[in-house]
């Protein structure tokens, strides 16, 4: 007997497709499959693909947020920044269909979604507080940690890295790298 269908029934669903299957995977007739319902009994809980996008991408920037506070306390500095960039890597390699949600092409207006990504950005601009960059210079920073932290999940799923070198080892020196060099360059 399948269980009782429900919003939350649906994001789950749906965040397995995504992880599983990839975020293109995910369309109403899929996840209504993979409930055994029909796609019109979907629309008691969502409105459309987009809705539920939303709700998908809403869910991940909550855990993404979720995970770069949790790497960040107690920590401060370079510390601090490293275990982010861990943070980003561990979520987009464990969960890389949610983590493509963030990515999507949602509607750029969406103050839920811009709320919640500013709150996440905030984390790491706290972290840089005390190397007193200006808020352009933080941004640049927190795109470049992003984009490694990135790379590197994207290379590891893929099988980028198969000479054997442990591989934290190499992310933690390009972290070590990559931080101290914006933070230097930045401060001129």
């Amino acid at each position: 007997m399948r269980e009782k269908v429900t919003r939350q029934a649906i994001l789950q669903i749906s965040e397995k497709i995504v992880n599983q299957e990839g975020y293109e995977a995910l369309t109403l007739a899929r996840v209504a499959k993979a409930l055994e319902i029909k796609t019109p009994s979907l629309y008691n809980h969502i409105s459309s693909l987009n809705d539920l996008r939303k709700a998908l991408a809403l869910h991940a920037l909550k855990q993404l947020y979720h995970e770069i506070m949790t790497a960040a306390v107690g920590k401060s500095g370079e510390e601090a920044l490293k275990a982010i960039g861990f943070a980003y890597i561990h979520l987009m390699k464990d969960n890389p269909g949610l983590y493509s949600a963030t990515l999507s092409a949602l509607d750029p207006q969406d103050t839920e979604i811009n709320q919640m990504s500013s709150d996440t950005i905030a984390i790491i601009l706290r972290v840089l507080e005390p190397y007193h960059l200006s808020e352009e210079k933080a941004i640049h920073f927190v795109r470049g940690l992003r984009a490694l932290s990135y790379g590197f999940s994207t290379l590891e799923r893929q099988g980028g890295f198969n000479i054997d070198v442990p591989l934290n080892e190499s992310i933690s020196i390009a972290f070590d790298i990559f931080i101290k060099g914006m933070i230097a360059t930045l401060k001129k």
